[in-house]
């Protein structure tokens, strides 16, 4: 066996001795922690806080929550609605203090409690992007 393999072998088998050990609940931690490390790498563009009022629609009818967070390639909504990943959405909000309006198409690519994370399908404009980029960067 390859030496890099061996040690592959041995950190996998120690974090699994450590993992082991814990109680359910400190294993439900871990697991959480975990999968936002994987969708922290899997982003494209970094998520910017906020909170701004948004409509959105899917295939039966209209929903009013907030945005939460916000990048150029989409956003989190908070909601207690249950949506299904892969789900199809039209989101409609205004940018502050521009003012800025934005009628967007997206796709649901997480749902969890308490929301759902939102990939725009619909390219944006240059002057959306640049909007976006603009509210993103003054929050950072």
């Amino acid at each position: 066996m390859e030496k890099g393999n061996a040690k592959g072998l041995d950190i996998n088998e120690r974090i699994r001795s450590l993992v082991e050990g814990l109680s359910d609940e400190k294993k439900q931690v871990l697991v959480d922690l975990l999968l936002e490390w994987q969708q922290k790498e899997q982003r494209a563009d970094e998520r910017i806080p906020c909170l701004i009022p948004v409509d959105y629609a899917d295939q039966k009818r209209i929903y009013r929550d907030f945005i939460q967070d916000m990048s150029k390639g989409g956003v989190f909504i908070e909601t207690r609605e249950p949506f299904r990943i892969g789900e199809t959405i039209s989101l409609t909000f205004t940018l502050p203090p521009s003012q800025s309006h934005f009628k967007i198409a997206g796709k649901i690519v997480r749902a969890e409690n308490p929301g759902i994370a939102v990939q725009f399908e619909t390219k944006l404009s240059r002057y959306q992007e640049e909007i976006i980029r603009t509210h993103t960067a003054r929050k950072t």
